[in-house]
């Protein structure tokens, strides 16, 4: 099943659209994987660094920079496999190469914008303006 990237809008989605506990599970094991990824925010920025950086990548070392079992991905384990093909990457059986897919990011804010603001309203609230 090919779903929409997981984010708190499609999870409300398919909570609401579920029609039994039955369909909303089936649901939700597909994006476990993603999930689990996403569980920390130094798992989910590597995920994106290393979906930028890297046009194939051995799963051994891609486990490696997630934390995940190194020998077992080096093994082609379907589970740790499935971790990354669960946020869209492919797997190829015959090179044994996981290729990723970039995982968009938000724009940053401008922090420049943000400190100039601040300023601002430093000066006001020193001068009573």
């Amino acid at each position: 099943m090919d779903l929409p990237p997981l984010s708190k809008e499609q999870l409300s989605a398919v909570l609401k659209s579920s029609r039994s506990p039955t369909e909303l599970y089936n649901i939700l094991v597909e994006y476990e994987g993603e999930a689990y990824l996403m569980s920390t925010s130094d798992s989910n920025k590597t995920l994106k660094e290393v979906s930028h950086a890297y046009e194939a990548i051995r799963p051994a070392t891609a486990a490696n920079y997630l934390g995940l079992d190194t020998a077992a991905a080096e093994q082609g384990d379907p589970a740790v496999i499935q971790k990354f093909t669960a946020v869209g990457w492919v797997w190829d059986e015959s090179t044994r190469l996981l290729h990723p897919k970039p995982i968009p990011t938000a724009p940053e804010k401008d922090t420049r914008l943000y400190d100039e603001v601040s300023q601002i309203m430093a000066l006001i609230g020193k001068h009573g303006g």
